[in-house]
């Protein structure tokens, strides 16, 4: 005989935790991308859920404790991206094809992109974000054989990662005012040429040599 204690009450009961998390997820994103942070309330939260603050308060303590869990849950969805299987096969368009992905699925929650990496609240919910940002650009660069850089690992990694990071906190700030398959392609020529170069500003790469 079923108790109501089975596997069958168990996911019921997991559904609905699942659906009052993402209703209270959608709920502060949306607000915080109209408002700020520091406007919204756990009251506004509740409201716009169709929660009460009873509800809220046994998911979350507060709403810095629900950034932290929304901005795990970001982290989390970006943490895996297929990256090439050597340095060498690479190529232009290919990179442009995993940018442009990458920025779809942005724009495809952008209040939850926004919430987070523009819109935190929080300084260490920012440095989360950019260490996070270096360990993917370390383990590609690992998993890629990438060969010696022109400069030091540590200090390469963290500039070319905050670059990333601000890159996109700019697109998300701004609303998307590029489309995601042209600001693909900004963003690796950018990457690639260099902001010399980008600038119209001629090449510095033949004082490379001397000048390491």
């Amino acid at each position: 005989m079923d108790d109501g204690t089975g596997p069958g009450a168990r996911e019921a009961v997991d559904l609905r935790v699942l659906r009052t998390q993402q209703a209270i997820q959608d709920a502060f994103t949306s607000l915080v991308s109209e408002r700020g942070f520091d406007a919204v309330t756990v009251r506004d939260i509740s409201e716009r859920a169709q929660v009460n603050r009873a509800t809220f308060y046994r998911h979350f303590r507060d709403k810095h404790d629900l950034m932290r869990w929304v901005t795990d849950r970001v982290l989390a969805d970006l943490a895996w991206r297929p990256v090439p299987a050597s340095a060498s096969a690479l190529s232009y368009e290919a990179a442009v094809d995993h940018a442009e992905s990458v920025l779809r699925r942005l724009a495809a929650h952008a209040d939850l992109f926004r919430t987070v990496i523009v819109l935190g609240g929080e300084p260490r919910l920012t440095l989360k974000f950019q260490r996070f940002a270096e360990a993917i650009l370390d383990h590609r660069m690992k998993a890629m054989g990438a060969g010696d850089p022109l400069v030091p690992r540590e200090v390469l990694i963290p500039i070319v990662s905050r670059w990333g990071v601000a890159t996109l906190s700019w697109w998300l700030a701004e609303r998307m005012p590029v489309p995601p398959r042209e600001m693909a392609v900004y963003l690796v020529t950018l990457f690639a040429a260099g902001p010399i170069r980008c600038m119209g500003m001629g090449d510095l790469g033949d004082g490379i040599a001397e000048g390491a």
